[in-house]
């Protein structure tokens, strides 16, 4: 649910059974048989928590690569046990603001540099002026498109999409970054966080106007 007040929005979610997800809910064989293991919302998961650094160790030790995008924390700790799970993260995917609060800084590129210690690439959002990434001593961006948007709700998720959808495939960094991008802008495009990909035409005509069909 959507509120707006002013010149601001509050979203206003029902966790539902986010809370209570248990490590016994998980299918570890159906899991280790992907190519790639991402999860988001980490602040959330209060029940599955505990266990996420030996789950990504799982994973990795299966083979996968992993990604994680910890999205906000309601009660805004940014508790340090993130990074027990950042040890065996291969894609770290916050946006401006989480990368700051992560990093104890407000400059978004020392951010940057402080989260590559602790990861191999890091690409943090950064909305309008579309996203950053690091990869050892290489920094990449890449630049937001121009749209008018409707609504930015699941522009971000939208963005890891497009990114590892890419990535998986074995593209180079940058062109991830565009990709992810072209994703969240397109997302942008209409009220809700899926509807603008459910369009197929207004899809493919976004795309080919993106340079990405």
């Amino acid at each position: 649910m959507i509120l707006p007040f002013e010149k601001q929005r509050q979203i206003l979610t029902y966790l539902g059974t986010t809370l209570d997800l248990q490590p016994a809910y998980l299918d570890l064989d159906y899991l280790r048989s992907a190519l790639h293991f991402h999860l988001s919302s980490f602040f959330l998961l209060r029940s599955l928590r505990p266990k996420l650094p030996e789950l990504f160790l799982q994973m990795k030790q299966a083979g996968l690569t992993t990604s994680l995008d910890t999205n906000d924390d309601p009660e805004n700790l940014w508790a340090d046990d993130v990074k027990s799970v950042l040890e065996n993260v291969d894609v770290f995917l916050p946006n401006e603001q989480e990368a700051c609060k992560l990093a104890g800084t407000s400059d978004v590129r020392g951010a940057l540099d402080a989260l590559s210690e602790l990861v191999p690439i890091v690409v943090i959002k950064c909305g309008p002026q579309g996203a950053i990434a690091k990869r050892g001593q290489e920094r990449f961006r890449a630049a937001s498109l121009s749209v008018q948007p409707v609504d930015t709700v699941g522009a971000g998720d939208s963005f890891n999409a497009g990114f590892l959808h890419k990535f998986i495939l074995g593209a180079k960094l940058q062109d991830c970054l565009e990709y992810g991008n072209v994703m969240a802008c397109l997302s942008t495009t209409r009220a809700g966080g899926t509807e603008a990909f459910r369009d197929r035409q207004h899809r493919e005509e976004f795309l080919k106007r993106g340079g990405k069909s």
